[in-house]
């Protein structure tokens, strides 16, 4: 079966869902563009942000086997994705085995950045907390763009992060005196990923500038 024919390419504007949690599992979605916030109920009403994804991610991808999406995504910013129904995508892995285990390999790749992020909540300092999460903000194929978007407040990474806001704050501010980042308005600058990889903990898969793919935390 050919994938390309049957992809549904779709754009979201900021703030708008892509799906919510507990609904039908309908779709699977390659992000190509754009930072989507996934979230998840709490008992009392809250929202808790799992993670981001951002662009060469697939989302959807746990919900194969199950009838609704375990989370909730939405854009944060314009949004470009291409979508494959359930159905189709059941049919494509079972025609397709070299697609199955890129699939798989995907899974995998969820998996270990929720290993990530339990395990950076537990044992992490503030500052390789910080550092893991712009880490995560980077592409997840192709070159690491010049500026990158920040998607979200200090008050929604201090919550992501379990960290007080004057914690996020202070962090940032010594990296920018460190000379790791710059944050003009809106956007972060990277100027040492070196150093901000080696800080956050996490191994690149190839130089800097050429990797596939970013660890998430």
């Amino acid at each position: 079966m050919q994938i390309r024919g049957i992809l549904d390419k779709r754009r979201y504007q900021p703030q708008e869902f892509l799906f919510h949690e507990t609904d039908p599992s309908t779709h699977l979605f390659a992000l190509r563009t754009g930072y989507v916030k996934l979230t998840s109920s709490l008992a009392d009403g809250r929202q808790q942000i799992i993670r981001l994804s951002v662009p060469g991610q697939l989302l959807g991808l746990g919900t194969v086997n199950g009838d609704a999406y375990p989370y909730t995504a939405r854009a944060l910013t314009s949004v470009t994705v291409c979508r494959l129904t359930r159905k189709d995508m059941l049919r494509v892995l079972a025609e397709n085995p070299p697609v199955s285990l890129r699939v798989i390999d995907h899974l995998n790749g969820e998996l270990e950045q929720a290993q990530a992020m339990i395990r950076d909540l537990g044992l992490k300092s503030a500052n390789e907390k910080v550092a893991s999460f712009i880490v995560s903000l980077i592409p997840a194929r192709g070159p690491t763009p010049e500026k990158l978007v920040m998607p979200l407040s200090r008050q929604e990474i201090a919550e992501m992060l379990g960290l007080t806001v004057e914690t996020v704050s202070r962090v940032m501010a010594q990296f920018k005196r460190e000379d790791l980042i710059q944050t003009p308005r809106g956007h972060i600058h990277i100027k040492d990923q070196a150093r901000l990889w080696k800080l956050a903990g996490v191994s690149r898969r190839l130089e800097i500038g050429d990797r596939p793919a970013a660890g998430a935390s």
